[in-house]
């Protein structure tokens, strides 16, 4: 899952940030799919949990939903700002479209081929071929629910897809005089929508993949949505940029502590996430908001960030992000049946996840520069 703007190509720190957190994802489930195990560094007479970094992976999925929040509503809230119009709903949406669909595309058509060619199944049919075809891995009737067996990113494709449809409905909210709304309306949306899901839906069918639809991810995304008011509010105002700046830096020093703290407040209770607790409904807006604090400094291009998370290696990373999202789960499913993993006596997971990130960055090269590029170049050329 990715999201690329013109708005970022100044930032590197920004595509970086998009880059690290598709890694981290890739991570994560090299981390299960080894089967999970307890890691450990010993490091000055004590034991420091590694796996736990490890296993919060999936998290990845709400920074990319933040910075989606924040890249896409710029252009809204420069134009709220100045009393400019919005840009086009057509053009708008046909980048999006560029964006998304010819890589997941590409992707599908090969999948379809292994599936012919290893298995002699054709992967999509006529009952299921509308679903793929508009990514409705969304819950029955309307979809096909999680598709596990062939790709297990696939079920977040339409909530970011979901996003980008009711951006121009909510794009009148992305202004200064709205911000209480802004902070309000997302997070309302999230508790009733996750309530909803957890005393109604969970006790008939599998909750997670109801959990994260579009209501139950606008925490993160209207972070996202909030940033870019605030950056065009205070970023751009001279009378007012020096002590927004010197907040923001000193909040930034204190994300470490805070990703540390909400890390091991999800390793101590995530048995109990699905069940309702208050962890369900406090730790992605806490986590959306701390990484919130990361994107708007990267946002005001620190010489730091722009070396820390814009270097060369993780701008390339970011730049292919979405086809190494896409390609990291068939390809781990693969290596697991390969004597690569299969045959490893030790516990295979730093060579799971090296495998897989070699061979997830070579099929998302290839994306790249064969599909990605051609198809967001000939979007903003129309």
């Amino acid at each position: 899952m990715s999201v690329s703007s013109s708005a970022d190509h100044s930032l590197p720190a920004l595509t970086g940030l998009r880059g690290l957190a598709a890694l981290w994802v890739l991570v994560y489930h090299a981390w299960v799919y080894v089967t999970p195990q307890e890691i450990l560094l010993h490091l000055f007479g004590t034991s420091i949990r590694v796996h736990v970094f490890f296993s919060l992976g999936w998290a990845g999925v709400q920074v990319l939903f933040v910075l989606s929040g924040f890249l896409l509503t710029l252009p809204y809230a420069r134009a709220n700002a100045a009393n400019t119009p919005r840009p086009r709903v057509s053009r708008y949406l046909l980048r999006r479209v560029a964006r998304v669909f010819p890589a997941y595309y590409l992707q599908l058509l090969i999948l379809i081929a292994i599936s012919l060619c290893v298995a002699g199944v054709w992967l999509v049919n006529g009952t299921n071929i509308v679903q793929y075809l508009l990514m409705l891995f969304v819950p029955e009737p309307l979809g096909i629910g999680a598709p596990d067996s062939v790709n297990g990113v696939w079920w977040t494709l339409p909530i970011e897809l979901s996003f980008y449809l009711a951006l121009p409905l909510l794009a009148g909210l992305a202004s200064s005089r709205r911000t209480l709304l802004l902070v309000v309306a997302p997070l309302l949306s999230m508790l009733v929508w996750r309530y909803f899901v957890i005393h109604v839906i969970a006790p008939v069918s599998a909750p997670y993949i109801w959990m994260y639809q579009l209501p139950g991810s606008m925490d993160t995304f209207g972070l996202g949505m909030l940033g870019a008011v605030l950056h065009v509010q205070y970023a751009h105002d001279r009378q007012r940029i020096c002590a927004y700046t010197q907040r923001l830096a000193a909040l930034l020093w204190m994300t470490p502590l805070a990703f540390v703290l909400l890390g091991i407040w999800m390793a101590e209770e995530y048995a109990l996430y699905w069940s309702g607790a208050p962890i369900l409904y406090l730790w992605t807006p806490l986590f959306g908001a701390a990484v919130l604090i990361v994107i708007l400094n990267c946002a005001l291009n620190r010489s730091l960030l722009n070396t820390v998370l814009g270097n060369r290696a993780l701008f390339y990373l970011g730049t292919v992000s979405y086809g190494l999202y896409l390609w990291h789960a068939p390809i781990g499913n693969w290596l697991l049946g390969t004597p690569l993993i299969a045959a490893l006596e030790t516990y295979a997971f730093g060579r799971m996840a090296l495998l897989m990130f070699l061979c997830s960055l070579a099929a998302a090269s290839l994306s790249w520069y064969l599909v990605e590029s051609r198809a967001i170049a000939m979007a903003r050329r129309s």
